[in-house]
C-alpha cells in the first residue's frame, strides 16, 4: 500500500512543479517567448545568439546588420568617404585615383549589402515560409562576397604605415582564403542537400566575415593604449604627409619633418619618416598612425576569437545538427543519392568518424 502512496506524491508533486513552471513562463519570459517565435526560433537560446554580440567580442547577425548599415554611408565616396578620412587619417591618399579607388567602391559597394542580406539568411521564419527567396537571397550573398573578395585583393597591396603593414596584409588575406572557403564548402553541401554542413560552413562564413566588425572595435581601444605606453612610430612617405596636409587645407608642418624639404624649400615626395603614433586630434597624422600599428596585430586576435567563437556555437547547438541531417537524410535518400545522410562533406565520409546511421522512428 506504500507505493500508491509514493506515486500519488510523485504525480502530486509533479503537478506542483507544472503549475510552478506554468507560473515562471509568464510576464517577460512570455513576451520574450513570442518575439522570438515570431521569427522562428524554436528555442530561447538561438535568438540572443543570433542578435548580439558576446563580451568576447564575436559578432552575430545583430552586428553585422549595425555595422553595414551604418557603414552605408561610405557609398558617398568622394564626400563622406573622404572626408570621414577613409575611416583613419592618411587612407584617401591610397584610394583617391587607380586601380584601389576602384577595388575599395566594389569592396564597399558589394560587401555592405551582403552584410545586410546576410542577417536575411539566418532568419528561420524566413527560410521555413519563403523557400525561394532563401535561395535566390543566398545566391545573391554568395556571388557579392565572392565580388567583395576580389576587390579586397586589389586594395590589399598598399603600404600604409610601413613595415607593421605586412601583419595587416597576411591577416586580410588569410580573411580572404577561409571565407572562400567556407563559402564553397557551403554552396558544395547544399548543392548535395547535407544541410546541416550547409548551416555550418554558412555560419561559420558569417563569422569569419564578422571579424572585421570586431577589429574595428578593439581598435578604438588599442590606439589610445599605444598612445599612453609611447614610442610606437608608423612610417610615411613625405608626400603622404603634404597630401593629407593639403585636403585639411593646412600649411605643411614643416618644423615637424624638416628632413621632407630640400634646401631649396621644395618637397622630398620619395623620403620617408617615423611619424609617432598619438591620439592628438591636433596632428592627424600621428592619430592616423595610432589606429594603423595596431590593427594588425588586432586583426589576428579577432580572427582567432571569431573561429574559436563559431565552433563554440557549433558545439552548443547538436540537436539542430542532428535534426538538419535527418532531414538531409531524406532529401538525398528521395533524391537517389548513395551514402544518403552523407552525401556531402561530412566527417563519417572524410575523416575516421563512426558511419551516421538514421535514428530509428
Amino acid at each position: 500500500m506504500a507505493k500508491p502512496k509514493e506515486n500519488q506524491t510523485v504525480a502530486s508533486s509533479t503537478g506542483a512543479d507544472s503549475e510552478k513552471d506554468a507560473r515562471v513562463v509568464s510576464g517577460h519570459a512570455a513576451r520574450y517567448a513570442k518575439v522570438y517565435s515570431f521569427f522562428g526560433f524554436g528555442h530561447a537560446y538561438n535568438f540572443p545568439l543570433l542578435l548580439k554580440a558576446v563580451s568576447a567580442g564575436v559578432i552575430f547577425a545583430g552586428g553585422m546588420l549595425a555595422f553595414s548599415l551604418s557603414r552605408l554611408s561610405d557609398l558617398d565616396f568622394d564626400h563622406h568617404f573622404k572626408n570621414g578620412f577613409a575611416l583613419v587619417p592618411g587612407y584617401w591618399y591610397y584610394f583617391h585615383v587607380g586601380p584601389r579607388r576602384v577595388g575599395m567602391i566594389m569592396h564597399l559597394a558589394t560587401v555592405l549589402p551582403a552584410g545586410i542580406l546576410m542577417v536575411l539568411q539566418f532568419t528561420p521564419v524566413i527560410r521555413k515560409k519563403f523557400i525561394t527567396f532563401h535561395r535566390i537571397n543566398g545566391y545573391t550573398v554568395l556571388t557579392l562576397l565572392l565580388i567583395s573578395n576580389g576587390a579586397a585583393c586589389v586594395v590589399l597591396p598598399h603600404k600604409q604605415g610601413g613595415g607593421s603593414r605586412t601583419s595587416t596584409q597576411t591577416a586580410e588575406a588569410f580573411l580572404v582564403i577561409i571565407t572562400t572557403v567556407g563559402m564553397a564548402m557551403a554552396w558544395w553541401n547544399i548543392r548535395r542537400k547535407q544541410i546541416d554542413q550547409h548551416r555550418a560552413w554558412m555560419l561559420r562564413t558569417m563569422f569569419y566575415m564578422g571579424t572585421i566588425i570586431t577589429s574595428r572595435v578593439i581598435n578604438f581601444i588599442s590606439a589610445p593604449i599605444i598612445s599612453r605606453l609611447g614610442n610606437y612610430y608608423g612610417v610615411w612617405s613625405c608626400d603622404e604627409l603634404d597630401f593629407l596636409y593639403k585636403n585639411l587645407q593646412v600649411p605643411f608642418p614643416e618644423t615637424e619633418y624638416p628632413q621632407c624639404l630640400f634646401p631649396n624649400g621644395t618637397l622630398d615626395s620619395s623620403l620617408r619618416v617615423a611619424v609617432e603614433a598619438t591620439v592628438l586630434q591636433t596632428k592627424p597624422e600621428q592619430f592616423g598612425s595610432s589606429h594603423i600599428q595596431p590593427f594588425g596585430a588586432n586583426l589576428w586576435i579577432c580572427i582567432a576569437v571569431h573561429i574559436i567563437g563559431v565552433e563554440i556555437y557549433l558545439g552548443l547547438t547538436p540537436r539542430e545538427t542532428e535534426r538538419l541531417r535527418v532531414i538531409s537524410y531524406e532529401k538525398q535518400l528521395e533524391a537517389g543519392y548513395a551514402n544518403p545522410g552523407s552525401a556531402g562533406l561530412t566527417v563519417d565520409r572524410w575523416g575516421d568518424a563512426e558511419k551516421w546511421t538514421p535514428p530509428s522512428k
